[in-house]
């Protein structure tokens, strides 16, 4: 039997340490160090024997022949993959070079077409200003147009002149002929020129209605031929000359070469009649503006931002495919030499009605635009990633070389290992820095009465509690110690262990703090030894175990007697103080009475003035009595409510499980520290114990149950005691802290009202209500304390509470 129990054990021992031998190799060497309370383990730190891998000894040798092949191998394989990553590289950098080039050709193009745009509104905005001066100057005079183009002509470049065509009908014509050979000698006669021909200056044929140019701003002597001037005879501008006289509407002709060599231009016509009605009324003359193609596409800021820009425009419409009016080609420079890459091209047709023109933007892409340093770049840092890749792969071979030659020796040793940890009858728990369990032996799953799969990944206070039993002072957690010191903690003695489901065990040991390379805390590692078995054995520790339950509850039998005390004199003193003072007030109203009676006995007198006398004796007596049981030096300290609560169900163990009643502890898991005296407070939770128990007295053994339940609510402590009794009638829960009242037969009616003295002389409240379907709760309020309180580490339920069942 026993040879067969030893088999399991060493299986499960097996299975276990196999799962602390796939940790990494630093953690586990860091926790054998720490667990230096056993030589055992610390033998296992000392050899190093806990590794990630291991690799059977008939495999050892396949392994090695492979890696030599692939290191010979592996120099070729890095080089392809710098060529093919180079290339890739280079790939990705043209395609992002391509659109960073093009990107910022249309920004650029947007920029021309919003500049080009802007002008062709300034042409339209002059021919409307002229417009509304004729509006406001009527009947038309020819002088303030000449003044009014001499004033506007300088701010606007594009325009290179102002010209009027005055409508000379054939009634008109010597009027008109009179009157220009008085401005410009008899020589004048009306001409005719073919611009899109010979360009010959002919006089003009006799025609109903002639359009002549009268008026052209800036006047200068090259342009003294353009007089007399007749545009209908042209027939390159008479379509759009038509155009604008039948809509009456501004309309631009197309593009041709200026009379004096300047350049090409092209003519804004707007027809000017008599009426508001443009369709309507004589026609007055038609006012044009050429406009100057070179310097309507004209942009210095543009050129030197992105060198090499072409612009041209082409008419709108359905001939916009065709040849351009006019283009504006870059001044050659050193960049031209370089062989073209790509040619960017972009039509942006411009948005006006009068002058229907699309802006042509081009460019061409040169070798010099490329941006090469940033390849450069990329290409060296990839060659040095490869270089440092491959040496790095050649010391990792090299070092695994070395690794597979130990792998067999170290197998045998890590075996040995696994066995020494599952085979030490202490229990070894290993946590993280978030409190959650990474490991536990199987000494360790018996100790809290759970398997591994219900352990591992929890936070430990949610599976086990560690405090001190019969502790009258605050004790901090051995664990939550650890991890604020990192420092090793040696258990104190009487250290209790609380599963989560209700088992209690006497252990002792240690905790040690895991620390990574770098000096940082990375976990602890608990090592606790189960001492049930030895307490059962050992006398001694048995005795002096009931000498310090017995010394403790005389002690608390001390207090209760003497707070009893104190409220008993305290009451009397109250009820007899009124007695007293009314047997002294009529004493002196009886010595009052007698003074004006003559032959009053004198003994009387004398009589009742000592019996005043004694009255206001009797009541100084009282009053020293009432300030000396209500006044006394309290030893107030740091205690936790949740020990407060273990030493109580230590002391009622024997009369809760008497009764039959179940207790269900709901402790929270964090110490629920508050500044008071732990004797007073047992005494309290005590009473309240004692009050369930009797409440549960004529209940069936199924339904007695009492819950603790301890936690916090902001900056309060809070303590329940429930009871799944009858409830409390109403009438009784107003005077149930009143002192002398009592629901019992033979109580006293002193427990509650002592109570909440206890409470209230520490700041804190005690109510009591009634649950519904359950039974009456005690509530206590007291002021939490963060003294003393370590730090809280990130948790998965940071106000959780482990429940046990005694």
């Amino acid at each position: 039997m026993r040879l067969g129990r030893r088999v399991i054990r060493r299986r499960v021992s097996v299975t276990s340490v196999q799962a602390f031998i796939d940790f990494p190799f630093d953690f586990q060497v860091i926790a054998c160090h720490s667990l230096y309370l056993w030589p055992e383990l610390r033998l296992i730190a000392q050899q190093k024997l806990l590794v990630m891998n291991r690799i059977p000894a008939s495999r050892l040798g396949i392994k090695a022949e492979i890696l030599r092949k692939f290191r010979r191998d592996g120099v070729h394989l890095f080089v392809l993959a710098w060529v093919l990553s180079a290339l890739l590289v280079a790939v990705l950098w043209g395609i992002g070079e391509l659109q960073r080039l093009r990107d910022e050709f249309e920004s650029v193009a947007q920029r021309a077409h919003a500049l080009v745009a802007r002008k062709l509104d300034q042409n339209e905005s002059v021919l409307a200003s002229v417009d509304a001066l004729m509006v406001a100057s009527r009947p038309f005079e020819a002088a303030a147009l000449g003044t009014f183009a001499r004033e506007l002509l300088p701010h606007y470049p594009q325009l290179h002149s102002f010209v009027f065509f005055q409508s000379v009908s054939m009634s008109e014509r010597q009027a008109f002929l009179h009157q220009m050979s008085g401005k410009f000698g008899e020589t004048f006669y009306i001409r005719d020129f073919d611009v899109a021909g010979r360009r010959e200056w002919r006089p003009a044929a006799v025609r109903p209605q002639s359009l002549v140019i009268s008026m052209l701003e800036p006047d200068r002597p090259e342009a003294g031929p353009m007089f007399g001037y007749d545009i209908l005879g042209d027939d390159y501008f008479r379509p759009a000359l038509l155009r604008a006289l039948e809509s009456g509407r501004r309309v631009s002709s197309g593009a041709f070469e200026l009379h004096e060599g300047g350049g090409r231009a092209y003519l804004l016509l707007q027809p000017l009649f008599e009426q508001e009605a443009r369709t309507q009324g004589r026609l007055i003359g038609v006012v044009g503006l050429v406009v100057f193609c070179d310097r309507l596409l004209q942009a210095p800021a543009l050129e030197r931002l992105l060198p090499g820009l072409d612009l041209a425009l082409y008419q709108g419409g359905e001939a916009s495919g065709g040849p351009p009016l006019f283009q504006r080609l870059h001044t050659s420079s050193e960049r031209d030499w370089w062989p073209v890459l790509r040619r960017l091209e972009a039509r942006l047709p411009l948005a006006s009605e009068a002058q229907p023109f699309v802006l042509g933007v081009a460019r061409d892409l040169r070798v010099t635009d490329l941006a090469i340093l940033p390849l450069l770049w990329q290409q060296s840092l990839l060659l040095a990633f490869f270089v440092f890749a491959g040496l790095l792969h050649l010391q990792r071979m090299a070092l695994r070389q070395e690794r597979l030659q130990s792998d067999e020796a170290i197998f045998l040793q890590s075996e040995r290992a696994s066995v020494t940890l599952s085979a030490i009858h202490d229990g070894v728990i290993i946590l993280r820095q978030d409190h959650a369990i990474e490991l536990a032996n199987p000494m360790a799953l018996e100790l809290m009465g759970m398997d591994a799969g219900e352990v591992v990944g929890r936070v430990c206070h949610e599976v086990f509690h560690l405090q001190a039993e019969l502790a009258a002072e605050f004790a901090e957690d051995p664990i939550r110690e650890c991890f604020r010191t990192a420092q090793p903690v040696v258990l104190a003695e009487r250290m209790q262990l609380t599963s989560a489901r209700g088992q209690i065990r006497s252990v002792e040991g240690g905790v040690s703090p895991l620390f990574s390379r770098d000096g940082s805390l990375i976990g602890v590692v608990c090592a606790l030894r189960d001492l049930g078995p030895l307490r059962l054995r050992t006398v001694a520790a048995l005795e002096a175990s009931e000498s310090k339950v017995k010394e403790h509850l005389e002690k608390l039998s001390h207090v209760a007697r003497l707070h009893t005390m104190g409220e008993m004199a305290s009451g009397i003193a109250h009820e007899l103080n009124q007695p007293l003072t009314a047997i002294a007030n009529y004493c002196q109203a009886s010595i009052q009475l007698l003074e004006g009676v003559e032959d009053a006995p004198a003994q009387v007198n004398a009589a009742l003035r000592l019996a005043v006398a004694q009255a206001e004796r009797a009541g100084e007596i009282i009053k020293r009595l009432r300030a000396l049981v209500s006044k006394r030096a309290i030893e107030t300290r740091l205690i936790d409510l949740n020990q407060v609560v273990g030493n109580c169900m230590f002391l009622a163990e024997y009369d809760l499980k008497e009764r039959g009643i179940e207790v269900v502890q709901l402790l929270s898991g964090y110490p629920v520290a508050v500044f008071a005296d732990s004797i007073q407070l047992e005494q309290v939770v005590l009473n309240l114990l004692s009050n369930a128990m009797d409440a549960l007295r004529d209940e069936p053994v199924m339904k007695r149950h009492v819950i603790v339940h301890t936690r916090r609510e902001g900056k309060k402590a809070i303590l329940e005691v429930r009871d799944t009794g009858r409830g409390i009638t109403p009438s009784s829960l107003e005077v149930l802290f009143h002192p002398f009242f009592s629901t019992k037969p033979n109580g006293m009616g002193l427990g509650l009202s002592i109570c909440q003295t206890i409470v209230e002389q520490y700041g804190g409240l005690i109510s009591a209500e009634n649950i519904p379907a359950s039974g009456a709760c005690f509530r206590i309020e007291l002021p939490l304390s963060r003294q003393g309180e370590p730090a809280r580490p990130v948790m998965p339920s940071p106000d959780g509470c482990g429940a046990g069942v005694l």
